[in-house]
């Protein structure tokens, strides 16, 4: 099973478990419902961290690449035009 959670709405513990209620790209589809054994999430949260930070800075080096472009293109289109167009 594959899901993409977009926002976390319930996270509780009972003995031994972590509870998330969380929605995906479709709410239409209601709500999706993991467990996690505890002490394997606490386990697996330096890594999660990590790939959260590295995912993080990857989405940001690919918007300012994209917005550099943008600017250089813009640049490159409007070159030497200045001032109101003729009429």
């Amino acid at each position: 099973m594959e899901a993409y959670i977009t926002n976390t709405v319930e996270l509780y513990s009972t003995n031994g478990v972590v509870h998330m209620t969380a929605v995906g790209l479709d709410p239409e589809q209601g709500y999706i419902h993991i467990e996690w054994d505890a002490r394997a999430l606490l386990n697996d949260l330096p890594a999660f961290y990590r790939m959260a930070q590295q995912a993080i800075k990857q989405e940001d080096e690919y918007q300012t690449k994209k917005f550099v472009e943008f600017k250089k293109q813009l640049a490159e289109d409007f070159k030497g035009k200045r001032g109101r167009p003729r009429e």
